[in-house]
């Protein structure tokens, strides 16, 4: 994590995102689709979060989704296709049918610079040098992706804050998150050893790192995780919690701008509910940033105490690892087209 850390922040301060930025901020009024998958999501989901920040329309799909759109949808937005290696199925099929519509409002942010980027060749062989590789070297990913979700969170956060100073983002916090029961009793890891299911609570900048993170415990085989905002939770999903304060938990995601409304949900909550609270001091795009490093190390300290191997999880019903990611999509797609009406 460490190294990790240290390699995306040198590596983003170096980038020059200045074409990235003007894509993004030209034109506002414009909206704008993100779309990527695995890792690259919850990334996609930030960029939407700070295009909207900005006073602009955005949404962030997976390419599955992104595929269901009508050609005139696509032709009248900005496109952002975010991709580690450009050369899965998903993002090849987005990318094609995107530079296919509007090859003038797309654009992509690929770590690859190796020929296996399908996604560059596309963008080359369109006359288009809207494709952004920044190589991103030292940056290590297992089967769960974690640097590159960092990566994707420091160079869309130094975009959307160019002032921003990353350099106290090189190291992980000395106090990241604090783990207790909600009357305030101390908790350790070995106390939530028999958790099965986190209710994971967010607001504002916490929203795509809760995405990120329930990604995470999911595809590790950790434990299920559902994902709400404050006032949704309050509109019936404690109901859960009062169900399982054995075998759950709850994540609390905390800015500035949700600290009253957390402590207000808290005083409704049993005493004894286990709690995760992984809180930054900022409110501007660098607190997604401060968010995900806490919750990264959160994640990488529970797999630890629980004998999880985050970089090759357990797979005891023998799914072929390697298969899922293919199974085929396109020819049906391709068939049947966009939802029209």
């Amino acid at each position: 994590m460490k190294q990790t850390l240290k390699a995306v922040i040198d590596q983003t301060i170096s980038a020059d995102l200045n074409p990235i930025r003007e894509f993004l901020f030209n034109n506002p009024s414009v909206p704008l689709i993100c779309t990527g998958s695995g890792g690259c999501e919850s990334a996609g989901d930030f960029a939407a979060l700070l295009y909207g920040a900005r006073g602009g329309v955005a949404t962030s799909v997976t390419p599955y989704t992104f595929n269901s759109f009508s050609d005139a949808a696509l032709k009248t937005a900005k496109i952002l296709l975010l991709s580690k290696g450009g050369h899965n199925n998903d993002i090849v099929y987005a990318t094609r049918r995107a530079l296919a519509v509007n090859p003038e409002g797309t654009i992509a942010i690929n770590f690859s610079d190796t020929d296996r980027n399908e996604a560059r060749k596309l963008f080359l062989k369109s006359g288009s040098g809207k494709c952004f590789v920044i190589p991103m070297k030292g940056v290590h990913d297992g089967f769960v992706s974690t640097g590159t979700s960092l990566s994707y969170f420091a160079l869309i956060t130094k975009i959307f804050q160019p002032d921003v100073n990353l350099e106290k983002y090189r190291a992980v916090p000395d106090h990241p998150f604090t783990l207790c029961l909600n009357d305030g009793t101390p908790l350790t890891f070995e106390d939530f050893k028999s958790v099965r299911s986190y209710v994971v609570l967010q607001g504002s900048w916490g929203r795509s790192v809760a995405c990120n993170l329930e990604g995470k415990l999911v595809e590790c085989g950790l434990a299920t995780a559902s994902v709400y905002d404050y006032r949704n939770y309050c509109h019936g999903r404690f109901t859960f919690t009062s169900n399982h304060l054995e075998d759950s938990a709850m994540i609390l995601y905390v800015s500035p701008r949700e600290r009253d409304i957390v402590d207000r949900t808290r005083a409704y909550l049993p005493k004894s509910t286990k709690l995760i609270i992984i809180e930054t001091e900022y409110d501007a795009p660098e607190a997604s940033l401060d968010l995900l490093i806490r919750s990264t190390e959160f994640y990488h300290d529970l797999c630890s105490a629980t004998g999880v191997n985050p970089e090759s999880p357990k797979n005891p019903g023998r799914i072929d690892k390697r298969k899922p990611i293919w199974v085929p999509f396109m020819a049906e797609m391709k068939k049947r087209g966009p939802l029209e009406l």
